[in-house]
């Protein structure tokens, strides 16, 4: 059973493998630039933040404005994106003050603030993050997809960089593996990070209304999508490389958080990640036992058979995980290392105890803490703020008020 699993994601990895290098050598289409709105969502000044702003006032697209969003101008992040994107020669841009979430994330609450304040001119709507920095041809790369009526959305996902020590490893090999699910057409998703979508398709898809109680802003767009018939089309240029270090408690806390997150709002796919795992790493266990128990009883056969076995296992895995790596190194040529290879491919026996570790850890409880609040997730689309842990004085700024900063004229 294990093996004939361990095949199937092999079969994905190669399907994987060839979308990537086909849609990197394939010709660029017409260009398609519609009017676009950036949304970035800020919270407290992260590692990277500087780097993305910086890169988002270099976006080769010549008609689009950024809408950062707030919860209050308390928010350190609120002046320090002001200075940043003063500097800017190109888009224009503006903030907007949300306010507190209180029957959501705040994410979500800041994006819907930003949502309300987009004119109704703008076509398209670009959703990313403070701590993923894109490359200048980004926006460009993402929105394209959108001229096929057939896709809802188009998504980028993260890649993390391994380089930084033990943690950021397993951090690089324990992510890698949601990758190969994004060319996937029954298990793909949109990344909240990097996804861009038709303003008629997300007004017609009702996915305000989806948020208006949401925990997870990609997950509801997702579910949206599935909902309307419309494709997800993931765009290899836009897997974006993060090199921010984490500690282990940092990674623990991240990664159960995003898979309690699946575990409610995709069940399917929290579910066939549990199925892989958990028969490799039974089947895993079940060999090494066996051979064990061959040596001890005297049966080298039985022993010599469970050793050939757990190899055949473990070398179908690792030749999944180097087709992954040739895959991303190709669409990553600057941002990819040795490192990453190294814990993703040599590091197959670890990692899949990780996996079957974190599974486990998401497999009950629906409470966490995202950016210094507790939550608690009662559906996909229904969220309690239980608790909010050192936070600053907030502004008086009503939600939705808007700080027209523009850096250049219309």
């Amino acid at each position: 059973m294990a093996l004939v699993l361990s095949l199937a994601h092999l079969r994905s990895a190669v399907r994987f493998r060839r979308y990537i290098c086909e849609a990197l050598i394939r010709p660029p289409a017409t260009p398609h630039q519609p009017r676009a709105a950036v949304i970035l969502p800020c919270c407290g000044v992260d590692e990277r933040l500087a780097a993305t702003i910086e890169a988002l006032g270099r976006q080769e697209y010549e008609d689009h404005e950024v809408f950062f969003t707030f919860e209050s101008d308390q928010d350190p992040a609120y002046e320090a994106v002001g200075q940043l994107a003063a500097r800017w020669a190109g888009p224009r841009w503006r903030r907007v003050l949300a306010g507190q979430a209180h029957d959501r994330s705040q994410k979500v609450h800041n994006l819907l603030a930003a949502v309300n304040e987009v004119d109704p001119e703008y076509d398209v709507l670009v959703f990313l993050d403070s701590d993923a920095v894109p490359h200048a041809g980004w926006l460009a790369a993402l929105v394209a997809p959108l001229a096929d009526p057939e896709v809802g959305a188009a998504t980028g996902f993260r890649w993390y960089s391994a380089e930084g020590g033990l943690v950021n490893g397993l951090r690089s090999a324990w992510n890698a593996a949601a990758v190969a699910f994004l060319t996937d057409p029954v298990h793909n998703f949109c990344w909240g990070g990097s996804t861009a979508i038709r303003r008629d398709v997300f007004e017609r898809c009702g996915v305000v209304e989806r948020w208006q109680r949401a925990l997870s802003d990609d997950y509801q767009v997702t579910l949206a999508m599935r909902e309307a018939g419309l494709a997800i089309r993931f765009v290899p240029q836009c897997l974006i490389a993060c090199h921010e270090r984490t500690s282990l408690r940092q990674f623990f806390g991240f990664a159960r958080r995003q898979l309690i997150i699946t575990r409610v709002c995709g069940p399917a796919l929290w579910w066939s990640a549990m199925r892989f795992v958990g028969g490799f790493t039974a089947a895993s266990a079940g060999c090494v036992v066996f051979a064990i128990w061959g040596l001890a009883a005297g049966r080298p056969d039985a022993a010599l058979v469970s050793l050939a076995a757990w190899v055949v296992l473990l070398m179908v895995a690792k030749i999944q995980c180097m087709l992954r790596q040739s895959a991303v190194r190709r669409a990553l040529p600057r941002d990819w290392t040795r490192r990453d290879w190294i814990f993703d491919v040599m590091g197959v026996e670890l990692i899949g105890i990780l996996h079957m570790v974190l599974l486990l850890s998401s497999a009950f409880g629906r409470r966490f803490r995202w950016r210094d609040i507790q939550y608690e997730m009662v559906s996909p689309d229904e969220t309690v703020v239980l608790r909010r842990h050192n936070r600053g004085p907030q502004s008086r700024a009503p939600a939705g008020a808007a700080d027209h900063a523009y850096a250049s004229s219309v």
